[in-house]
């Protein structure tokens, strides 16, 4: 393929990365362990966390919500702000959808414990009377597998996720509210972009 001159190595890393992979560390000849395995989640997670920060939100990455170490579970990145409370799961790829939605309500689930327990306190200190607002969304690299996998099965993701990714755009850079429906956005392969997901 590249014999003719007409593909670089750039394009190829291109294609890869569109398919989730990296090859730069092959054609740069770097050391393997030069980025860590999960470099592109990171990326997105910083990326999530950057904007966010706009918004006014607190965001703390890998943030376990059940604290029995038997049923411990992480959010990607956990968002907080004031009563709101939010879960962004990063997906670089599915292995299991519907698995991976299982698991989502029993996060979504334990995120209500924890912003309860934590609302207890702020009780017993006469600061809050109101309930908090639990919700979040899934942020999905937009690499042409994933999209073709959210445009096969729209009928599933949008029953999960209905809410609109434009108000969470919205939310997670200004002081608008939190939606209240989860909602489905992408981020770009490169991890420099968040936008909304159509599923009509």
């Amino acid at each position: 393929m590249a014999r003719d001159g007409r593909v670089t190595f750039a394009t190829v890393n291109r294609a890869a990365m569109s398919l989730g992979t990296d090859l730069r560390a092959y054609i740069e000849q770097a050391s393997g362990a030069s980025q860590p395995r999960d470099a592109t989640h990171l990326r997105n997670q910083e990326l999530i966390m950057k904007t966010a920060t706009m918004g006014g939100w607190t965001a703390l990455p890998e943030s376990a919500l059940d604290r029995d170490a038997r049923t411990s579970r992480a959010a990607d990145v956990l968002l907080q702000r004031r009563l709101e409370y939010a879960i962004t799961e990063v997906w670089d790829w599915f292995d299991d959808v519907g698995a991976a939605l299982r698991d989502w309500d029993r996060r979504l689930d334990a995120l209500e414990r924890y912003a309860i327990a934590r609302l207890g306190r702020e009780v017993e200190r006469g600061e809050h009377l109101e309930l908090p607002m639990i919700s979040g969304c899934w942020v999905v690299r937009a690499t042409l597998r994933n999209r073709g996998l959210v445009a096969e099965h729209r009928h599933i993701f949008r029953a999960r996720f209905a809410g609109s990714g434009q108000a969470w755009l919205a939310a997670l850079t200004s002081p608008r509210p939190m939606p209240s429906r989860p909602a489905l956005l992408w981020v770009s392969v490169d991890g420099r972009r968040l936008f909304p997901a159509r599923l009509g």
